[in-house]
């Protein structure tokens, strides 16, 4: 399986080191705009210097069997919908879109191509979350009525040398031309997952939403929070934040008992589920990298003829439901 990698950022390296544990993977080229990460990159994963382009555009005419898209989210959009024109199947990190109004003036193009289509939320492809929600349709907790979860980093201590300092610089987290905040960022994890629980518990319908989001003086949201009451009893509280440490920790309440996920996000290769009842028990799991399993799910996709996501992986229909409540948590 061929794979052509648009983007030599942190995220990219990632993916990619965990890519060549796939047995039947190879990387087949790389694009990026920094001729330094491009060399870097492509020494580092000993692509062929012919195929290591200073541009996206060259990607196009390439012969790969999926593209990875592993960009700064404002630039996601343009590149879907060339490739999709050119047939070329699609693994892009999330957000997948920036809107609503993004996703629906380009899912027609993804559709009418039949390419695969997949938004990368890597957590949901990774066993965790199987055993959760097993757990979960056992019954184990009950009747499922609450799920929180927080996800937070203080991106001040890489950046700033006073911790309290405002954010007063721009990168791709802070600056609101490139798609920066965190909601943007990582709030659409805890959206994404909420929307799968309230599928389990019978309705994605929304009562009612309270939120606050703090924004900074760059313009984005640096710490935001959301309540949400779904129909059949199902609340839902999320906050992230790109200047507190927050963790990563969910908490699934039942009317028998509560799951707790210590990262919902990025377990460990060796992972636990708390379950607490009138006992606590601790459950251990053993797993592979965390991005084997998505790309895995991908070469299964393409090798059956699926056109997206299966499981717990997000269909194009969940993708634009996610967004449609990621735009009233910013707006």
């Amino acid at each position: 399986m061929k794979w052509s990698i648009l983007g030599a950022g942190n995220i990219s390296n990632i993916f990619c080191e965990n890519l060549l544990k796939q047995r039947n993977s190879k990387i087949f080229s790389i694009s990026s705009l920094d001729k330094n990460k491009l060399k870097f990159f492509g020494d580092k994963f000993n692509i062929s210097k012919d195929l290591r382009f200073n541009n996206y555009a060259d990607v196009l005419d390439l012969n790969s069997d999926v593209v990875y898209i592993g960009l700064i989210n404002s630039l996601h959009k343009k590149i879907i919908i060339n490739l999709a024109k050119k047939k070329l199947n699609i693994l892009v990190e999330k957000p997948s879109f920036l809107s609503v109004k993004d996703f629906d003036e380009t899912v027609g193009i993804i559709q009418n191509e039949k390419i695969l289509f997949v938004e990368s939320m890597m957590n949901l492809h990774h066993p965790q979350t199987h055993e959760v929600f097993k757990l979960i349709k056992s019954g184990e907790i009950g009747k499922i009525t609450g799920f929180d979860h927080k996800f937070g980093f203080d991106i001040r201590r890489k950046f700033l040398r006073l911790i309290k300092r405002n954010i007063n610089f721009l990168n791709r987290l802070t600056d609101p031309r490139l798609g920066g905040g965190a909601i943007n960022d990582i709030g659409c994890y805890g959206i994404s997952f909420a929307n799968k629980l309230a599928l389990i518990n019978g309705s994605q319908k929304i009562v009612k939403i309270k939120k606050n989001v703090k924004k900074g003086k760059t313009g984005v949201d640096e710490n935001s929070e959301i309540s949400i009451s779904y129909e059949n009893n199902f609340e839902v509280n999320l906050e992230v934040s790109i200047i507190r440490n927050l963790g990563c920790e969910a908490v699934i309440t039942g009317t028998e008992g509560k799951i707790i996920i210590p990262n919902l996000v990025k377990p460990k290769e060796n992972y636990k589920i708390i379950v607490k009842k009138k006992t606590h028990k601790e459950l251990n799991f053993n797993a592979q990298n965390l991005f084997s399993y998505i790309s895995n799910d991908v070469e299964r996709y393409l090798n059956k003829g699926l056109k997206e996501a299966d499981n717990y992986g997000l269909k194009l229909s969940e993708i634009r439901n996610n967004l449609s409540l990621l735009d009233k948590w910013k707006d």
